[in-house]
């Protein structure tokens, strides 16, 4: 197998993982609504799944952080390179830093979102029928 292949499946495994990620923290929102209650016309959600509700949003904030942050990179990347006359076809690097705080939000983001799945898992043994 080639370097880009290799290269390939890793856009392709990172790509779906984001998409799961992102449909898991859709799906705890709903799993957390399923347990509000009204109380005199106030909204309320159980104690025990804040924390988890939080780390949704900032798993989905961070999933959006994710892609722009990405976005202006490699944008800023290559304007640089064409502006230095760098053509369409050439063979180029980069440094890894530009590579580092996008791998740290997609892992930070994977992480809040387990993080919140073991809060809804604790709540839901807890209110199982004994």
């Amino acid at each position: 197998m080639k370097l880009q292949d290799y290269r390939d499946d890793f856009y392709t495994f990172s790509g779906k993982a984001s998409d799961l990620n992102r449909q898991l923290g859709f799906a705890a929102i709903a799993i957390i609504w399923l347990f509000k209650k009204d109380v005199a016309g106030q909204v309320t959600i159980p104690p025990n799944l804040i924390w988890p509700g939080i780390f949704v949003v900032t798993s989905l904030t961070l999933d959006m952080m994710h892609y722009c942050l990405a976005s202006i990179i490699w944008r800023v990347f290559y304007r640089i390179k064409e502006k230095a006359g760098v053509g369409e076809d050439a063979n180029i690097t980069h440094d890894v830093w530009l590579e580092r705080p996008i791998w740290v939000l997609f892992t930070a983001k994977i992480i809040c979102i387990i993080v919140a799945y073991i809060g809804i898992g604790i709540f839901l043994i807890g209110v199982l029928p004994k």
